[in-house]
């Protein structure tokens, strides 16, 4: 295995996550014949990735989401052989009433992936690789192959495996997981969900609106209600707790001061957004429990019968273990209120030709109110500073990858902090 054609196919694949840092060469940590391929884990200075290479070609090409390579992995998988030698656990498959069945070759297969599927690769994915399973008859499941590894448990996997035990109407249910065992360390490489077909993606579905000028608020209506059934089935499945606001309020305050330090964009604001933040009650508390963590309207699905939320893996730029920590609810809806601002003023910071809506910042309220209201809730001072913590980090990412968009957040930052 060439080292320097590895790192050449990684550092140009849309998964890694470290393009702007030169990669000349990485470390093979982990192999195993697979089919259409070699399966491999590198090592590289951003992290773990998990690769499948065409060995036969010089530059080792990364082949999972080619459809003959897809169709044969699905076909292992049913087989309960899964890519890289790794453990398959079946959701509901233990014998003895319990949640997480590890399967052996043959056993129990049809519970995570029947026999005769063709598979095909999701377009437009950035982080993993996601595979789409069907018949004759349409798609129906899904296999997301974690590009960037890290030990422990997915919070992707945890989620779902919760919110299908205790029969979340809002998801795609899991169906399994693939576990791999590298120098003692557990490390999720795939999982296996059902696939909600003829879906719509919510960004896609609320930026149609917005370009006609059509009114969001029912859909927003129904999100919240969806977004507060998930939440509450998570307090079902895992623990729940409370913490002070003051411990809130301080990790916000040294979020902006990160934030501030890495873009002088924010460096203006960053006495009137503290003021925001010192305005909390630090003698409150406020719940806390398990959330998405990095929900917007990207990572919901609408479809015949409501809205689905997906991909639960948190801010992949955060580390797993803060992800897998309780955090407060109203992140994931600081989350969807941004994306509804997003979607307000889309066409107007792109070279579409719709005009969008009339009253940019008025479509966007509209849909806030209704989202709030479907999710029962109203507006709170700890609701805006977790919409200004968001709309801060928005301005660092912008500056760093879209300076054309960075107005949309910096208004939005200037508006909660009271500066307009």
């Amino acid at each position: 295995m060439k080292p320097a054609a590895l790192a050449a196919t990684l550092s140009t694949s849309r998964y890694y996550g470290a393009k702007s840092h030169p990669l000349d060469t990485v470390e093979v940590v982990a192999a195993a014949e697979a089919v259409g391929g070699r399966w491999l884990v590198v090592r590289t200075p951003d992290g773990l990735y998990q690769m499948l290479v065409d060995e036969s070609d010089e530059s080792l090409p990364d082949v999972l989401g080619t459809p003959e390579v897809a169709t044969a992995l699905g076909a292992a998988i049913a087989e309960g052989r899964p890519a890289g030698g790794g453990t398959l656990h079946v959701v509901g498959g233990c014998s003895g009433g319990g949640s997480d069945g590890v399967q052996e070759p043959g056993e129990l297969a049809g519970r995570v992936m029947p026999p005769g599927l063709r598979g095909r690769r999701i377009a437009g994915e950035q982080s993993n690789t996601s595979l789409v399973f069907g018949d004759a008859d349409g798609d129906s499941l899904m296999v997301k192959y974690f590009r960037k590894l890290q030990p422990g448990v997915n919070p992707d996997v945890e989620l779902l495996e919760g919110l299908s035990r205790v029969g979340c109407p809002n998801i795609a249910p899991l169906r399994g997981w693939v576990t791999v065992d590298i120098d003692g360390w557990e490390f999720t490489t795939a999982m296996v969900q059902d696939f909600a077909s003829g879906a719509t993606d919510g960004w896609k579905l609320a930026l149609d609106h917005a370009a006609e000028g059509l009114s969001f608020t029912e859909e927003a209506r129904e999100l919240g209600r969806a977004v507060r059934r998930v939440h509450a089935d998570l307090a079902c499945a895992f623990d729940t707790g409370v913490t002070g606001v003051g411990e809130v309020r301080n990790h916000l305050t040294e979020r902006l001061a990160e934030l501030a330090g890495d873009v002088p964009a924010i460096g203006a604001y960053q006495d009137a957004a503290r003021s925001v933040y010192d305005g909390l009650d630090a003698d409150t508390t406020t719940p806390v429990q398990r959330v998405h963590g990095d929900l917007h309207l990207g990572q919901v699905l609408h479809t015949d019968s409501g809205w689905l939320l997906i991909d639960f893996e948190g801010e992949p730029a955060r580390p797993l273990a803060e992800r897998l920590q309780p955090d407060s609810p109203l992140k994931d809806l600081a989350g969807i209120i941004r994306s509804f601002d997003y979607a307000a003023h889309f066409h107007s910071q792109s070279d579409s030709t719709a005009l969008g809506p009339t009253d940019p910042a008025a479509w966007a309220r509209d849909c806030v109110d209704a989202f709030l209201e479907g999710y029962d809730t109203g507006n709170t001072a700890l609701l805006e500073a977790y919409r200004l913590d968001k709309a801060l980090y928005e301005v660092a990412y912008e500056a760093n990858n879209r300076p054309d968009w960075l107005e949309i957040p910096l208004t939005a930052v200037k508006r909660l902090t009271g500066i307009i």
